[in-house]
């Protein structure tokens, strides 16, 4: 009777532990991630919950997206500091695989007395917008951390692709030293892992004003000619970047970090990556 009580046990937790391979459909919560996770597994339906020009930085939580995500099977999403207002409603998902468990160096804080609403002064205490998917050394962590969830076999096409990418993307880019100027700090990553010269960021939150002080700065850096390109992204209206760039030869240089242009269906991720490679070395090539 023991052994029978024994496998019984047995049986019920691998049934719990096998959850997520039951079914292959599965809604991300931004866009560029939901396109990467198409993008190495074809047979997946994915869907996702924000569209795919909208930034997260100013994303509302409204009814319908509260039913799309209990109607959802298996959620993936970026965690509190990038996404607090998805908190309390994931909370009550059985389903849910948090990627920030891949760079979050910090406890998740308690969630109770927030606001869904209140991300504007939660966002990013960790002191670094989590863009993840703009970060080349984290992709295979994040693709390990879905297959091992969702008892998914390994992408072995598309890393052969991505490593294929990444070497000559680190041919064409690493070490450039012309200086460049973001809108908003969403390369970080990308620039670390290229050993890129960022020279300025106009906001690291572009929900927060720009200080007069810090503008007075990013123009002199401009005025000194030592700025190959300033990248301004199509989801903020960036008409202080006009302002600025009047009186100097510094080419403006549009950049997509969301991937809005990429349908997710198609799986184009590598296809984002050759771009954004493509618009650093249009940057670079201004000058």
């Amino acid at each position: 009777m023991q052994k029978v009580k024994m496998s019984v046990l047995l049986l019920v937790c691998l049934l719990t532990s096998n959850t997520w391979a039951q079914s292959k459909q599965v809604l991300v919560s931004i866009h560029p991630v939901a396109l990467l996770i198409k993008s190495a597994w074809p047979q997946l339906q994915v869907d996702t919950l924000m569209q795919a020009n909208q930034s997260p930085h100013d994303f509302a939580l409204k009814p319908s997206h509260r039913r799309v995500i209990a109607q959802a099977q298996h959620v993936i999403w970026l965690g509190r500091d990038m996404e607090p207002y998805l908190s309390k409603t994931l909370k009550r998902h059985d389903h849910v695989l948090d990627l920030s468990i891949l760079f979050d160096e910090q406890p998740q804080d308690s969630d109770a007395g927030h606001d869904e609403h209140d991300h504007h002064d939660e966002h990013n205490h960790a002191g670094k917008d989590p863009h993840i998917w703009l970060n080349p050394a984290a992709i295979k962590n994040i693709l390990a951390l879905v297959q091992t969830q969702m008892g998914l076999p390994e992408p072995q096409e598309f890393l052969q692709n991505l490593d294929n990418w990444q070497q000559q993307a680190s041919k064409a880019l690493t070490g450039q030293t012309k200086g460049f100027i973001s809108f908003h700090d969403a390369f970080h990553y990308w620039v670390e892992h290229f050993e890129l010269n960022q020279t300025a960021v106009l906001a690291v939150h572009p929900e927060q004003p720009i200080g007069t002080r810090h503008l007075l700065q990013v123009r002199q850096l401009l005025e000194q000619g030592n700025v190959a390109c300033l990248f301004v992204e199509p989801q903020f209206k960036a008409s202080i970047v006009t302002k600025l760039q009047q009186g100097t030869d510094v080419p403006v240089v549009l950049i997509d970090p969301l991937a809005s242009s990429y349908d997710v269906k198609a799986g184009q991720f590598l296809e984002f990556y050759a771009y954004l490679q493509q618009q650093f070395i249009t940057c670079f090539n201004s000058k």
